[in-house]
């Protein structure tokens, strides 16, 4: 398995970047122009617009923008208003587990892997939207002109592979080969190639993916467990 360099940036064309997770209270780039979502590939093609490259499937998932830092807050008013309504099957925050010293002690804590963002499964977009605006501090659901869109099927699907029942991205285990980091457990093991940092202090990782139509970036769990 290939590894990744033991380094805090990764070089591009435009010179040095560091791998940061912005925690502004809105996403701070998310691509609109005249209140229209624009869905770029990381290569640059725009992607179908509105429902377009969607399989059609009864339960389709959706991302809705909060408040960053307020996420728990947010999925606690919805369950508790609008969880007998039907309005939606699931409604859930992706956390990722890390190492974390508390006590003396090295224990697991979840952090939130969307910072911004809360995610729900609906039969019914239409009236999830109409029930959500009745919620405080609701911003907006993912979407455009068109109404409310779906994640992408590639989208969904690396949320089903990398995550848990629980809804957990779960720590990762590494060593280093020399000057290279390989992962030998956890959900990065596929996923090495999308690393851009290892805070080996912080006992976790950045991941550059594509996400709601744009690259973001991802902080993970990592243990580096020793070098050979």
């Amino acid at each position: 398995m290939a590894g990744i360099p033991e380094t805090e940036h990764v070089g591009s064309g435009q010179g040095q970047r560091k791998a940061t997770v912005a925690q502004s209270t809105l996403p701070e780039d998310v691509c609109i122009e005249d209140q229209k979502l624009r869905r770029i590939r990381a290569d640059g093609e725009a992607r179908p617009s509105g429902r377009e490259g969607r399989k059609r499937v009864s339960k389709m998932w959706y991302a809705v923008w909060v408040p960053t830092g307020q996420e728990e807050q947010v999925k606690t008013i919805c369950d508790k208003r609008l969880g007998d309504q039907n309005v939606y099957e699931e409604c859930f925050l992706p956390k990722y587990e890390k190492p974390w010293r508390e006590n003396g002690a090295w224990v697991k804590k979840r952090m939130v892997l969307f910072p911004g963002y809360l995610f729900f499964v609906t039969e019914d977009s239409e009236r999830l939207y109409r029930a959500l605006k009745s919620v405080p501090k609701f911003t907006k659901l993912l979407g455009d002109d068109e109404g409310p869109i779906p994640l992408y099927d590639e989208e969904t699907e690396f949320l089903k592979k990398h995550i848990n029942q629980d809804k957990v991205f779960e720590i990762s285990v590494g060593e280093y080969i020399g000057k290279e980091l390989v992962i030998t457990e956890g959900p990065l093991k596929d996923l090495t190639g999308k690393v851009v940092y290892v805070d080996r202090h912080g006992r976790q990782a950045v991941l550059e993916v594509e996400f709601f139509g744009r690259i973001v970036k991802m902080k993970v769990g990592l243990e580096v467990v020793g070098k050979r």
